[in-house]
């Protein structure tokens, strides 16, 4: 009963003072919303008493399960010397000591590290290093300042990253804050919308793609892309 006495109250807590992302609010005042208490592997663990399946990693941020012993552990150690200090005008070991092991084992040609808090601000600081780069870069000639992103394609809700997002859905109502952009089909193998059949359509589906390179890259500062799928879109794989 005390439990039950607990969660009407958390539940109506959470319908008077938050305001919950991607959510149709005067919708969910009237469910009952599901409230996590804690967390163990895979699962997630309900005032309810009942235990769940975190398929979505809370979002794709604990993709080594909750309450790891390893990440506990570090985290406790870290907590009894230091939160946070920043890296402005300063340092610290653990900034270091990880730029250092993330750079052993990134792509040639990847040597520095510059850490942001979360995927939309480090879109924004990819996009204005990109811009940047292109101002240094230009003698004479006017700097490359436009992106090309793939159609479907979610970076983020920041206004930098929506601007290089293909799902009119989430930033159609923002349209006015965003910057101009290039856009291209992406590859689809699974509908193909040319109606070929991988390997033997030779990835024909990146022609337009090469094609818009070819003939604006005078003006395109550099292409976004998302890493091996698009996820956002349905978990669409090239």
């Amino acid at each position: 009963m005390a439990s039950r006495r607990r969660y009407r109250q958390l539940a109506n807590w959470d319908r008077k003072f938050l305001w919950h992302p991607f959510t149709q609010m005067r919708e969910w005042e009237h469910e009952d919303p599901l409230i996590i208490e804690r967390a163990k592997g895979a699962y997630l663990y309900g005032t309810d008493g009942r235990k769940y399946l975190d398929g979505v990693s809370s979002i794709w941020l604990t993709v080594h399960g909750h309450r790891h012993p390893v990440l506990d552990r570090a985290l406790r150690k870290q907590s009894e010397k230091m939160a946070h200090s920043t890296l402005l005008g300063l340092s610290h070991p653990p900034a270091i000591e990880l730029a250092r092991e993330l750079v052993r084992i990134a792509p040639r040609g990847l040597t520095r590290v510059f850490y942001s808090d979360d995927g939309s601000t480090a879109m924004e600081v990819a996009l204005k290093m990109a811009v940047q780069y292109w101002q240094q870069r230009a003698s004479g000639a006017e700097p490359k300042r436009t992106f090309l992103h793939l159609q479907l394609s979610y970076h983020g809700d920041t206004a930098g990253a929506m601007s290089v997002g293909g799902i009119d859905l989430f930033h159609r109502r923002f349209r006015p804050l965003l910057f101009p952009t290039v856009t291209a089909e992406p590859p689809y193998c699974y509908r193909c919308p040319l109606k070929l059949t991988f390997p033997s359509c030779k990835m024909a589906c990146l022609d337009p793609i090469e094609r818009i390179l070819r003939q604006r890259h005078r003006d395109i500062a550099g292409l976004v892309i998302e890493p091996l799928v698009q996820a956002a879109a349905g978990m669409i794989t090239a």
